[in-house]
C-alpha cells in the first residue's frame, strides 16, 4: 500500500454556499468547499479504491446540490411571479378607484363594477339634473 494525498475537484460550480453546505452534511464525507467548488484534498492511507470511492462521493454531492439549487430556483422564480402579480392587483385597485373619484368629479355616478379575473369593468351614468 501506498500512502499519498488525493486531489479532486468537483465539476460543478457552487452559487449557494448554504445548499452547498447541505448538501455536504446530508452526504456525510469528507468534501469541502474551494473557490466555489467541491473538492476533496487529503492524505489517505489506501489505495486506488479509495480514489474511485472518493469520487463517487463528490458526485454524489453534486448531484444532491445540483437538486436542491433547482428546487431553489424554482421556489425563487414562484415567489417573484406572485409578487409581480399582487403588485399588478395593486395597480388596477389604485387606477380603478382614481377613475371612479374623477368620474365623480365630472359629475357621473358609479352605476355597476365588475370585477373578473384580472380586470375590472366600471359602469358609469351622468347625473342628470
Amino acid at each position: 500500500m501506498v500512502s499519498r494525498i488525493i486531489n479532486i475537484k468537483g465539476k460543478v460550480v457552487i452559487q449557494n454556499m448554504e445548499l452547498a453546505k447541505e448538501a455536504i452534511s446530508e452526504c456525510d464525507c469528507d468534501i469541502k468547499i474551494d473557490n466555489n467548488q467541491f473538492v476533496f484534498n487529503e492524505y489517505d492511507a489506501f489505495d486506488r479504491i479509495s480514489e474511485v470511492q472518493k469520487m463517487k462521493d463528490l458526485e454524489k454531492v453534486e448531484t444532491l446540490y445540483t437538486q436542491k439549487f433547482n428546487i431553489y430556483l424554482e421556489q425563487t422564480a414562484e415567489k417573484e411571479r406572485l409578487r409581480i402579480e399582487e403588485e399588478k392587483r395593486i395597480l388596477r385597485e389604485a387606477k380603478a378607484e382614481l377613475l371612479i373619484a374623477n368620474a365623480k368629479k365630472q359629475g357621473y355616478k358609479l352605476k355597476k363594477e365588475i370585477r373578473e379575473d384580472n380586470t375590472i369593468k366600471l359602469v358609469i351614468q351622468k347625473r342628470v339634473y
